[in-house]
């Protein structure tokens, strides 16, 4: 290497390490990437909705046809994208697929509906007149079961624990298995 190209190489791998420290200094202050993992909680959530889809049963004419089970997102939240990261996991023998919805909210081909705390004006004709009435809906908002949501997931101690509006499952068709309602909070 000639020894007049030396000072612009070393420059370039200085302003090389800075780029990189800070970036790596940018994503430990909780401002990474999009493809920074979700926090704990969202990827128990996540987890936890899936293996809620397990115990419930949609009308015949819903699911008769369809190979995979697609859980809607609705709106921003850690939990959305954690769910994102388990598409492709498979509930009796269905592959689950994520689908990001945007507004106006349409719920056809939904068979889950997760609304993010961020959506707003939240009501049961909104969620259930957008497409298919036959939704599972799930939230972790407050009062989400009051605007006319079927699971509201809720935080009981140092755990996530969940409470079913039973009255809006069994209008839109519906069926909760026995073992899920022993371990929710029943609101009817």
């Amino acid at each position: 290497m000639p020894l007049t190209d030396l000072p612009l190489s070393l420059f370039r791998r200085t302003l090389g390490c800075v780029g990189l420290c800070i970036a790596l200094l940018w994503s430990s202050l909780g401002a990474g990437p999009a493809w920074a993992e979700p926090p704990r909680e969202a990827r128990i959530k996540a987890v936890l909705i899936l293996r809620l889809l397990k115990f419930v049963d949609w009308p015949a004419d819903n699911t008769a046809r369809a190979e995979s089970l697609q859980v809607c997102t609705w709106g921003e939240s850690p939990t959305e994208a954690a769910l994102q990261s388990l598409q492709g996991q498979k509930i009796r023998e269905r592959e689950i697929r994520i689908r990001k919805l945007g507004t106006p909210l349409d719920t056809r081909g939904c068979h889950a509906l997760f609304v993010s705390d961020s959506a707003r004006d939240v009501t049961p004709a909104l969620l259930y007149n957008s497409g298919s009435s036959a939704v599972l809906t799930i939230s972790d908002m407050p009062d989400f079961n009051k605007r006319g949501g079927i699971i509201n997931l809720v935080r009981q101690d140092n755990r996530i624990g969940f409470e079913i509006q039973l009255r809006y499952a069994r209008e839109h068709g519906l069926q909760i298995g026995a073992p899920l309602l022993e371990l929710a909070r029943v609101v009817d």
